[in-house]
């Protein structure tokens, strides 16, 4: 007897679709979102795989017509894209934008040592090695919370305002936000940038205290907190997705 193979429902998308171009062919996923208003083609932050965000009712076909039209300028992404960076013996990563190479040391106590040296830093991590890349990013997680901590006090107490908490996560598509009960969240990646953007970020989040929008009077209070903070915001759009591409597999 002959198995049947079973059919995707009615307007179901397949996971993923198949794009030919010159040098061969590229898989991108498909991710339906019924909040998506259009169809939105980019790299995961993390992977570098290409997903496509679908709005609902959008068909297979019309999908297809986009991203085969867009495929040289996934391609040309793709290959732009920033090798990843593992937190392994060797590897050098930016924390507050200053260079910091990784050393592994044959220690049985499990730690990380900052020795600043007259022109360079390294991270002394010791313990088993299988474990580098928690610890490391461990280390970068406490090193955010501080500055992070410090920054949102200042521009708190500028005005007036206290928020519940301060949350430290791991976020792709945010580097920061303000809940209704008044928990501020960051992404501990901006631990690597500058601290003028750290500190921009921390003035962004802060002023949401007062508005929870973005309207005139929200930025009126994010320069009030932070003059300067245009070359910061252009900053992280040049540059916040290259923090994403260190660490990967175990931190």
């Amino acid at each position: 007897m002959r198995k049947s193979v079973p059919l995707r429902k009615r307007n179901q998308l397949p996971e993923t679709i198949s794009l030919s171009h010159e040098g061969g062919s590229i898989i991108v996923r498909l991710r339906q979102n019924a909040r998506a208003k259009r169809l939105i083609l980019r790299l995961d932050s993390k992977s570098g795989e290409p997903v496509a965000t679908c709005p609902p009712g959008l068909g297979e076909a019309k999908i297809c017509q986009f991203l085969q039209r867009n495929v040289a300028w996934l391609v040309e992404k793709q290959q732009a894209r920033k090798p990843n960076t593992p937190f392994e013996h060797g590897a050098i990563i930016p924390v507050r934008d200053v260079p910091h190479t990784l050393e592994h040391l044959d220690e049985a106590r499990g730690t990380v040592r900052l020795l600043e040296l007259a022109d360079e830093r390294i991270l002394m991590v010791s313990g088993n090695e299988s474990h580098m890349a928690r610890r490391v990013t461990d280390w970068l997680k406490k090193q955010a919370k501080s500055d992070l901590d410090d920054a949102v006090a200042r521009h708190a107490a500028a005005l007036g305002v206290k928020p519940s908490a301060i949350r430290i996560k791991d976020t792709t598509s945010r580097w920061g936000s303000c809940s209704a009960n008044r928990t501020l969240s960051f992404s501990w990646r901006i631990i690597m940038a500058p601290p003028f953007v750290l500190d921009y970020l921390a003035a962004h989040e802060v002023a949401h205290l007062r508005e929870m929008n973005h309207s005139d009077r929200f930025w009126a209070h994010v320069a009030s907190l932070c003059p300067n903070y245009k070359p910061a915001q252009k900053w992280l759009k040049d540059n916040g997705r290259l923090l994403h591409s260190y660490g990967g597999e175990g931190d």
